[in-house]
């Protein structure tokens, strides 16, 4: 009997484990299915739905950064919880080398009267009076959609007095200010 029952504690665990590792497709999930993933309510399911039948489908984690509603702390906790159309779980990784991998540089131009400021700033922040897409990215919670936001914000309305002025960039809210403070620069 006391077999028995260990078998069947066995299957159990490992009925519940391959349940555990299954992600949901962000590709082919409906709008319920991707509700019980954390942080994704109905407005934020409709907004992923939305965004790939406009843009195709998503091919990796930081893609769902350009969904509107979507930041940093939704990409955390669907972290290795999400798959991307062939059934492979997204694995966990540092989202500066996945961000840096697709990045481009475009360096905003600086007043004719003074030298360009320095993209790394003293400390080792990123200014982000100076910076161009690719360092913009390298800030935490700051994505390939984020950062052209960040040098479109700084084009039509100049630099920044501080980083917490990054709050008046369309995306960018109190969240993101936070996680960015101890990352960034103005000089």
């Amino acid at each position: 009997m006391r077999s028995f029952i260990q078998g069947l504690l066995l299957g159990v665990a490992l009925l519940f484990a391959g349940a555990a590792e299954a992600g949901v497709n962000v590709n082919t999930a409906s709008q319920s299915e991707l509700e019980t993933l954390p942080g994704i309510g109905p407005s934020k399911a409709i907004a992923i739905i939305q965004h790939r039948e406009a843009h195709g489908p998503f091919k990796a984690l930081s893609d769902l950064d350009a969904v509107n509603g979507i930041g940093p702390a939704t990409l955390t906790n669907l972290n290795g919880l999400v798959e991307f159309g062939d059934g492979a779980v997204a694995p966990p990784a540092p989202a500066a080398q996945a961000i840096e991998a697709t990045s481009t540089t475009t360096t905003a131009p600086a007043p004719a009267a003074s030298p360009a400021p320095k993209p790394v700033a003293p400390g080792g922040k990123i200014n982000i009076n100076s910076a161009g897409v690719a360092e913009l990215e390298q800030l935490p919670g700051i994505g390939p959609s984020k950062a052209q936001a960040i040098l479109r914000d700084r084009e039509e309305r100049g630099p920044f007095s501080t980083c917490a002025d990054l709050d008046r960039v369309e995306g960018i809210g109190p969240a993101t200010v936070t996680l960015l403070v101890e990352s960034c620069a103005t000089q």
